[in-house]
């Protein structure tokens, strides 16, 4: 069996639709649910330095709070962080900035951060990264708007992060929704060019191909892979954790009991049914024209203007 290692990010991606507040018991059921299926690792939330009101405590996931938690001990945690917010602080700054967020990795309840950071932005993160490794974490640093890159520039961004040694997973992220399972092989391609550690993928599922591109992700030597339980997340939301280990399970890639996940999928089928992510046509024309998914989530939220309304504004951007 390939050495796969599922990340879920519910708490954490779906958190856009709920402002970060998720109820005890179903956080419960779905911790166990987790365990109970092998996951490797669940992001517990995001760890923004200025949270804003309103948040609830999966946006800020301090330790004292995740203190409070029943973490199963077999699972590992993760919480994300904004680059861009540490890109901000001048360099002399960043190690107390990061002292007020982070305890060392022996005293917390975390063993992985993740790094969200825009491809473009991803080497001027090096000072960062040095001294969140020092707390002694599992580095996860994520690519955001990795499509549409030349092969050069996966691999010289590759070779100049490896040449740090300071990151354990190098990830790129489906931010548009606009990749399909070629564009994802030729991403892994082109960074095994210059990156030699383990590979992770993030997905998003504007055109409807989040599942065949996980698949994709992992027939071609990715070993991390996100997933989020009924998709939940930002926009049209991610592959589904279920239908991501139904489909490994059936190439015999994990050993999962899928029965197990039916109570936690239930819990998260009813926020599904209240927020109503999901792909639709205006997720997929706005992947098909490079528009942020968040954009169409702020226009589909907003009363001002019907389904029929907020396309009329989508065409118009173009």
């Amino acid at each position: 069996m390939l050495m796969i290692k599922i990340l879920d990010c519910t708490l954490r991606d779906g958190g856009y639709y709920n402002n970060w507040y998720f109820n005890d018991e179903l956080v419960q059921n779905y911790l166990r649910a987790m365990e109970a299926c092998s996951i490797n690792t669940v992001e517990l939330g995001f760890r923004f330095i200025d949270a804003k009101e309103h948040i609830g405590p999966y946006g800020v996931s301090d330790e004292n709070f995740l203190a409070s938690l029943n973490l199963p001990s077999s699972l590992n945690y993760a919480v994300m962080i904004n680059g861009k917010e540490y890109l901000a602080i001048d360099e002399d700054k960043l190690k107390d900035q990061i002292g007020k967020n982070f305890l060392s990795s022996q005293d917390s309840c975390i063993s992985m951060i993740r790094i969200a950071i825009n491809f473009n932005d991803a080497l001027d993160s090096r000072a960062l990264l040095r001294e969140l490794k020092d707390l002694g974490y599992q580095i996860g640093l994520n690519l955001m708007q990795s499509s549409g890159k030349k092969e050069t520039e996966y691999e010289h961004i590759a070779s100049e992060i490896q040449s740090w040694n300071l990151v354990d997973v190098l990830y790129f992220a489906d931010s548009f929704g606009n990749m399909d399972p070629d564009d994802v092989s030729y991403i892994v391609n082109s960074l095994k060019k210059g990156w030699k550690g383990e590979l992770g993928f993030h997905s998003h599922n504007n055109k409807g191909f989040a599942l065949g591109n996980s698949i994709r992700a992992i027939e071609k030597g990715v070993t991390f892979c996100d997933s989020t339980v009924t998709g939940m997340g930002r926009g049209a939301g991610n592959v589904t954790t279920e239908s991501l280990l139904m489909e490994l399970e059936n190439k015999k890639l994990l050993e999962v009991d899928l029965s197990l996940l039916q109570g936690t999928v239930s819990d998260f089928s009813v926020l599904k049914t209240k927020y109503g992510w999901g792909t639709n046509m205006h997720y997929q024309y706005a992947a098909n024209n490079n528009i942020h998914p968040t954009f169409v989530q702020t226009l589909s939220d907003d009363d001002r203007y019907d389904q029929f309304q907020s396309f009329k504004i989508l065409i118009k951007i173009i």
